[in-house]
Order: C-alpha cells, then structure tokens, then sequence
C-alpha cells in the first residue's frame, strides 16, 4: 500500500470514531492496516457497523467498506454485512485508481439495497455510481446517483472520495454536468432521466433533492423553442444553495418581458457574485433562452432584428469560455444556428453551424479518450 493510501484510509478511519480507552468487548479491525477500533458492544446496520464505546457516548457509525472483521462478540448479520462491505472498498480503491470500469459492477450489485438509505455506505456506492456514469460520459446513468449524492449531502453526509478531485459544486451540490441546457439530442433522454429518479425516490424521499430536480426538470422545459414558462415559484429565504442556484436561472429564463429578464440577471449577479464558471455559463444561456423567447414573439418588421440579437445572446455562451463540458456551448450554437435561419441569414447560420460540428467532434473525441482510460487503454 502506498504511504498516500494509507494515510488517505487513516484519515477516513478517524473521522467515524474517536479513541477511547474504556475496557473493550470487541475490537473492529478496520481495512488498510488502520489500528483497529475497540467498543463495548456493536450492531450490524444498513448505514455500517454501529459501535457503542462508552455508556455515555452515543454510537458511532463505522461504513461496511472500512469493517474487516470484528471479534470478541457474535454479531447478528455480520457475516453477510462484512461480504457487502469486501465489495464496496474494491470498488472505492478501484474509483481511486481510476478504473471505473471495474468498480461499477461492485457498486451496481448493492445499490437497490442502498440508495434509500443514508449513512456513510449509501455515501461511497451513490458517488461511486456517479463517478463511474461521468467517466463513461452517460448524463442518464448520472442523475440517480447524483440525486443521492444530493439528499445525503445536504443532511451533512460528507464525500468517501475526498483525496480525488470534487465531482459536485462544493457551495451547491449540483452537477456541472447535469445542465439544463442542452443539445436537442440529448435533452429528452435527460428529462426523462429527472422524471424517473423523482419518481422512484419520492415515496421516501422528500427535501432538497426533490425540490432541485423539480426545478432543473422545469428549466429544461423552459429550454425548449415552444415553452411557455409558468410563473417562477418565489424562494424561501431558507432555500438550500442548490434550490436557490437554480430558482436564480429560472427567474432569468421564465421572466415575461426584457425588464424583468434584466432584473433576474442583476439578482443573480448580486446573490452569486463570484458564482462557479458552471452556473455563470448557465446564466449567459439562460438569459439566451428567454431572448429567443421573446424574440420568435416579435412581430412585424422588428422580429429579424430581435432573431439576431437572440443568437447573439447564445454566442456569448461559448465566447465567455466558462462551460467545461461542452454541452451549454453546444446547445447556445445550436440555438444560435437556428434563430440566425429563421431571421433570414443563412450565411451567418452556416458559420455558426461550422464551430457548432467542430464543437461536437471535439467533445466526442473527449469522449473516446476517456472512455479509453476508463478501459484501461493506452
């Protein structure tokens, strides 16, 4: 094992127990050559092993991919708990290592078991599933995991991956990678995706989760050339951040006239002055959206002229650099691609349309690379 490893699980092993020097029942060794942890008594739960040290200490949670083994007392379902657990730390070691081809099996056996539960275990599979869907670049596969992620996140469930690089935004919790601006290609499949974890979670689930996949599920409708927005639902003023990022680019989106478009701008410039280069794209998009909106509104001899203000409003998504994904650049040059038709130039159309082709080869060369790395190919 290497030094970092080690001291990477010594890390993760200190944070589910304090040491305690009561006289020990039962001793827990933990994986990782992690001194092992000693109790009074220990029972075998969903969220991990739950270890009473002290009479007057309440227990602590112990997540099944740290348990190796526990002696000194026969507890009830350890046997099977402990199998689940071998699984989930191959798999988390596997993440670490980035072969995220391999891992996902491991976290995929176990997750109807889990993702309606909370707890440090439901932690490594829900990330894990996440990591695993953004290497192989599926948004579907993404949005369950990244539902979890959420839920637990917000009731203060810290990541089981933190010596890797963040996947979600640290001050929200969303996925820069779930963006409701997207390409017409995959915008179905994703709402879709939206409406399915929505629906399989909330019969138990309720809070944060719920409310910000409702919202990005409207925004994502708003999306559409077609949409009719409904009123925004005004924010409490206990919004968690994810709820409030996203009620902030909903208000810009489905606001009814330009003025009250440039208001919402101006709000969210306010409220998120230094917003993460994500969201800031998801602005410039979101205030394309609703410029396009208004523009195919138009009538009369004024509508060429907004059609082209519209488009230029979408260019200024790909021109400000901020989307690593590259999926808001490719839906605001779709966009622009579009309205520069409908205005009646064609030549400015097919340029646009020319950056829009290179953008999608270049994230579909992205794509294969990663997916090579995933496979472990040179």
């Amino acid at each position: 094992m290497t030094r970092a490893l080690h001291i990477g699980i010594v890390a993760v092993a200190a944070s589910f127990f304090a040491p305690t020097h009561a006289l020990a029942d039962i001793t827990v060794i933990l994986r990782g050559g992690v001194e092992p942890v000693k109790g009074l008594n220990a029972i075998a739960a969903l969220r991990g092993l739950e270890v009473q040290q002290g009479t007057s200490k309440a227990a602590v949670t112990i997540p099944w991919d740290m348990v190796r083994d526990v002696e000194g007392a026969t507890i009830s379902g350890l046997e099977s708990e402990l199998a689940i657990g071998q699984d989930l730390w191959r798999g988390r070691i596997r993440v670490e290592r980035g072969d995220e081809a391999l891992a996902e099996p491991l976290f995929v056996k176990h997750w109807d078991r889990f993702r309606l539960q909370d707890g440090p275990t439901t932690a490594v599979i829900a990330e894990g599933l996440l990591r695993c869907a953004l290497a192989k670049n599926e948004l579907r596969a993404a949005v369950e995991p990244w539902f979890v992620c959420l839920r637990i996140g917000s009731n203060g469930e810290p990541s089981r991956y933190s010596d890797l690089p963040g996947v979600l935004d640290d001050t929200t919790g969303l996925l820069p990678e779930l963006s409701p601006f997207l390409p017409a290609s995959i915008r179905t499949d994703l709402a879709g995706a939206l409406r399915d974890a929505a629906t399989s979670m909330s019969a138990a689930q309720a809070g944060v989760a719920n409310e910000a996949t409702t919202r990005l599920s409207r925004i994502l409708a708003a999306s559409e050339r077609d949409a009719k927005p409904s009123p925004v639902a005004e924010l409490s003023r206990d919004a968690a951040p994810a709820v409030r990022a996203l009620g902030l680019i909903e208000a810009i989106v489905s606001a009814p006239d330009a003025r009250a478009a440039a208001k919402a701008v101006a709000e969210f410039e306010r409220i998120l002055p230094e917003a993460p280069a994500y969201l800031s794209a998801w602005k410039f998009a979101a205030a394309g959206t609703h410029a396009a909106r208004m523009a195919r509104a138009t009538t009369g001899d004024a509508r060429n002229r907004a059609l082209e203000e519209a488009a230029l409003a979408f260019l200024a998504v790909p021109a400000s650099g901020l989307d690593k994904t590259g999926l808001v650049d490719a839906y605001a040059l779709e966009e622009a691609v579009a309205l520069l038709k409908e205005s009646g130039d064609n030549v400015s159309a097919a340029q646009v349309a020319t950056i829009l082709e290179e953008k999608v080869r270049d994230a579909r060369l992205r794509m294969n690379a990663t997916s090579d790395q995933t496979r472990g190919n040179p």
